[in-house]
């Protein structure tokens, strides 16, 4: 689970742990310290209280019981209104009577007082300190804390953003766009991996475009020598020799068109010309290239509506033909298709390896020395580009090649 997660998620994971772990840490130590001054001043109200019971035996004026508070950091509540309602609304946590009188000590809305009587004194007090002065100190070490935590958050995130972007260059450089540029002006490891994948990218173009040039020029140079060479055997009287020259330099071409197809598909810019059309018109297509014997060759047909740049499908669908002739012992062919597949059927033996051995360029069956062993790559790139899948299976002595539309 945790090796699945972007590392910007794992850190906004992290931080949201981190923040709840101090929302209740201060949530515990403010309701811990809140119990811990209550204690506290119903200890210094007793004290108080017993205090002024032993005071008021003197019967002191107004002024002496208000020095005397005073002197205690204690307050007398005036209103009367207020000390009936502590009275009749207030919990009582503590009520001591002895010789000299008595106390309560009452708590409201989470405030303590004090109730102290002794023959003619009623007086309701209260500390002149309360709780809101811790709690303004609680307060400003939350406030620093969260500070520190989301000023480390905003640090962090903006040290990895030139990683979001490494991130985003690189899979466009994925999806082929072979002309992505990254800058860093970091020299932290971040910094030294784009410019090290900057540099790669810029030797790639340089191997891609030097391979590019190569095949282009391979591909020139061949062409008209085998073009030549085929005129050339049109003038042999010998029909045997004449057929199997003719035959040479016809495979010699039918490679190069392979190549030039596997260098037009692995190119960076290869594009698919898509446009509406009828599975017919491209098995029409496909006949054509193929230039193929009507007895070599059966469809069954339901024709169908398809998106599909048809050159390109009609390759991939001469490749499959060609090559279910190629290797099938009465050299024939059944294509069958509707809209949701199309099968090339042919007999013969199962292949001995797996689809994939065959759609990486240049597999073939070790008997089978006849072609570079394109056929398949090139179909299963034509149908990867349109969104297609190219599978295969063997059934009552028929390898049977799909693309599957949907």
């Amino acid at each position: 689970m945790i090796r699945n997660i972007s590392i910007s998620a794992f850190i906004n994971t992290i931080f949201i742990l981190a923040l709840i772990a101090i929302s209740l840490t201060f949530t515990i130590f403010i309701k811990l310290d809140k119990q811990r001054f209550n204690i506290t001043m119903q200890k210094k109200y007793e004290l108080v209280a017993e205090n002024l019971l032993k005071t008021l035996d003197f019967a002191p004026s107004k002024n002496g019981i208000k020095s005397i508070l005073e002197q205690f950091k204690m307050k007398q509540l005036d209103d009367t209104e207020f000390t009936l309602k502590l009275l009749n609304e207030a919990k009582p946590i503590l009520i001591r009577q002895n010789s000299k009188g008595m106390y309560r000590i009452f708590i409201l809305e989470d405030n303590l007082y004090t109730y102290v009587q002794k023959d003619g004194y009623n007086l309701m007090l209260q500390d002149s300190q309360n709780y809101s002065y811790n709690l303004s100190i609680i307060s400003l070490a939350i406030a620093l804390s969260l500070g520190t935590l989301f000023s480390l958050y905003y640090i962090l995130k903006r040290k990895l953003k030139p990683l979001r972007n490494l991130n985003k260059e690189i899979k466009k450089f994925s999806e082929g766009d072979l002309n992505v540029k990254i800058q860093s002006n970091s020299s932290d490891e971040i910094g030294t991996i784009a410019k090290t994948f900057d540099e790669a990218i810029t030797h790639i173009n340089n191997q891609t475009k030097s391979k590019e040039l190569f095949m282009r020029n391979m591909m020139h140079e061949l062409k008209t020598p085998i073009t030549k060479a085929m005129f050339i055997a049109e003038t042999l009287e010998d029909d045997k020799k004449r057929e199997t020259l003719q035959r040479a330099f016809k495979r010699m071409d039918d490679i190069i068109k392979e190549l030039a197809m596997v260098e037009k598909l692995t190119s960076n810019n290869t594009a698919v010309y898509k446009e509406p059309t009828s599975f017919f018109k491209i098995y029409k297509k496909t006949v054509e290239i193929a230039l193929l014997s009507p007895d070599k060759l059966s469809a069954k047909i339901n024709d169908f509506k398809l998106n599909a740049d048809v050159t390109m499908f009609s390759v991939a669908l001469k490749n499959l033909i060609d090559n279910g002739i190629k290797f099938s012992p009465n050299n024939h062919v059944v294509v069958k298709a509707n809209k949701h597949r199309i099968d090339i059927i042919s007999l013969g033996e199962k292949l001995k390896h797996d689809l994939e051995y065959y759609t990486e360029a240049f597999s073939q069956e070790e008997k089978r020395s006849d072609g570079f062993g394109l056929g398949l790559y090139i179909v299963k790139t034509i149908a990867n580009l349109h969104g297609y899948k190219l599978i295969y299976k063997h059934n009552q002595g028929k390898n049977i090649f799909t693309i599957l539309i949907d």
